[in-house]
Order: C-alpha cells, then sequence, then structure tokens
C-alpha cells in the first residue's frame, strides 16, 4: 500500500516539531514561565505536545502519562510552576514517538476513513486526513504565539 500522501504530510508534521523543539532551545529562561497570549509559554508548548496523542490514541488508550494535571495540559486552568525544558524535551519525545507509531500504521487509502480515537474524544467524525493535518496545525498555531513572544523581547523567532 502507498504511503506517498502520509510521507509527504509526515515531513510537515516533522517541520511543525523541530520548530517547536528549536523554540525550546532559544526561549530564554526569564520568558518561560510568563503569560503570553493568555498562558504561560511553557504550558502552551506543553499543551501543543499533549495535543499530539490526544490527536493520534486508540479510542481505549490512556494518556500519555504527563508531568502536570489534565486540565493544565488543557489549557483549562493555568499550572503553578513551570515545568523546565529537559522535562518538555522528555515528554515531547514521548509524544512524537505515539504520533510517528500512528503515522505509520497508516496508508493513503486510510486517510478517508474515520479516526476511531480522535472521533470519540472530539465528539464529532473525523478522518485520519483531517488528524494529519491537526498534527501540524495545532503546533503551528501555538508556535505563531511563541514566536511572537521572542519577537516581543527583540530576539529573532524560530519561523
Amino acid at each position: 500500500m502507498s504511503q506517498n500522501i502520509v510521507q509527504q504530510q509526515r515531513e510537515n508534521f516533522n517541520f511543525a516539531y523541530s520548530l517547536l523543539m528549536q523554540f525550546i532551545d532559544v526561549c530564554p529562561d526569564d520568558l518561560w514561565g510568563k503569560k503570553f497570549g493568555g498562558w504561560p509559554v511553557w504550558q502552551q508548548v506543553y499543551h501543543a505536545l499533549t495535543a499530539l496523542d490526544f490527536f493520534v490514541a486508540a479510542p481505549d488508550a490512556k494518556p500519555i502519562q504527563g508531568f502536570v494535571p489534565q486540565d493544565v495540559a488543557n489549557l483549562s486552568v493555568q499550572g503553578q510552576e513551570p515545568l523546565s525544558k529537559n522535562q518538555l524535551k522528555e515528554f515531547a519525545s514521548l509524544a512524537k514517538t505515539g504520533a510517528d507509531k500512528y503515522l505509520d500504521s497508516l496508508t493513503d487509502v486510510d486517510l478517508t476513513t474515520k479516526a476511531q480515537g480522535a472521533s470519540m474524544r472530539m465528539k464529532r467524525e473525523t478522518t485520519h486526513a483531517t488528524i494529519m493535518i491537526f498534527l501540524t496545525g495545532h503546533i503551528l498555531y501555538h508556535l505563531g504565539t511563541l514566536d511572537a513572544a521572542l519577537r516581543e523581547q527583540g530576539l529573532q523567532g524560530v519561523f
């Protein structure tokens, strides 16, 4: 079975993910815990990473064990203490492994079929093609805010 389309979308996802990892590396420590765009910078990074698991997990899968309560990960409440950059990188590796496993399981034919786990969690029918777009788009959405935080500090963004 062909994976041509899946591979093209994987490249987009890998690019977005790499930008997020670059952001973690270049974000100044004094900005890491500050609010920008309504949420602390570190919490937006963590949220973008937890969403990877939300999008790709099987219907009966438990969320990746994270470092903060789920309501903090979901941006329902503000986290109290910033996670360290090393903790975020450790969690990022787990989230990326899950996303890669998901992408490895897909063929181009699967793209128009229902993504069972995501459909259940989002409470609407969602295809694998849509999930592939979400994997990249959601990271880039938050990265836009994060990049703006860098630029407001007079620093170069990662875009």
